[in-house]
């Protein structure tokens, strides 16, 4: 009888154990979920495929630019652009008479401008921390640490802005004035993927329109959403 009490108490303990052991292995997973939900939505972690679809768009995004600004005679193109809800473009211009702020969250932009872009107009891609819900304000740090994840610099005295303003294009009113006769007010180019909490408008995949006008010495990029350039 005593061995057959050792037994019993022995199988007791071994059952208790796995119980104990698959509570730890169900505590881990339920751990490990919301972990990667925190991160989601705090923009901390980006899915590859998104962060090379963004790149890659960046890059078309940037030969398209290019090939506008070279040929004299092209003024306007379209072309397809996709942007995730985790990313903002931001374009810097070769110079600004003023900060360039976003009005999303009401950040100053300019100092988080990367050395790469201090002499040369660019085009850059941030993370968006705020993902699908941004109140904080942690896209861009007024300490200059805040750094770009990719950008594409050009040649000349080239100026990026948007003449409109919507739920996804959040840059602040800009101190160049072109004068061009087709709009009136000239905003600095920050595009999000999405501001605000998930009822807002995700940018997703649009056309844009792309349009080019010379004055003087600079060359004006137009970007836009394609819908709203009639």
């Amino acid at each position: 009888m005593p061995k057959l009490s050792f037994l019993k108490n022995k199988k007791s303990a071994i059952e208790v154990s796995l119980i104990h052991l698959l509570e730890i292995i169900l505590a881990i997973i339920v751990i490990s979920v919301l972990i990667y939900v925190s991160l989601r939505l705090s923009g901390l972690l980006i899915g590859k495929q998104e962060y090379e679809s963004t790149v890659n768009n960046l890059e078309a995004l940037s030969t398209r630019i290019n090939a506008l600004v070279k040929d004299d005679k092209s003024l306007k193109q379209t072309m397809v652009y996709t942007l995730p809800n985790d990313f903002i473009l931001v374009g810097f211009n070769y110079q600004d008479q003023a900060p360039v702020k976003t009005d999303c969250t009401q950040e100053i932009i300019s100092k988080s401008r990367p050395n790469i872009c201090q002499s040369k107009p660019c085009l850059c891609i941030y993370k968006n921390h705020g993902g699908i819900a941004d109140w904080s304000g942690k896209d861009f740090d007024g300490k200059g640490t805040t750094l770009p994840l990719k950008c594409k610099t050009f040649e000349g005295k080239i100026v990026f802005l948007t003449p409109q303003k919507d739920p996804n294009f959040q840059g602040s009113s800009s101190q160049w004035k072109p004068n061009y006769s087709k709009w009136n007010n000239y905003n600095y180019l920050v595009l999000y993927g999405i501001c605000g909490g998930p009822w807002r408008t995700s940018w997703g995949i649009r056309q844009i329109y792309l349009e080019k006008h010379k004055e003087g010495e600079n060359t004006f990029i137009f970007i836009g959403d394609a819908k709203n350039n009639k």
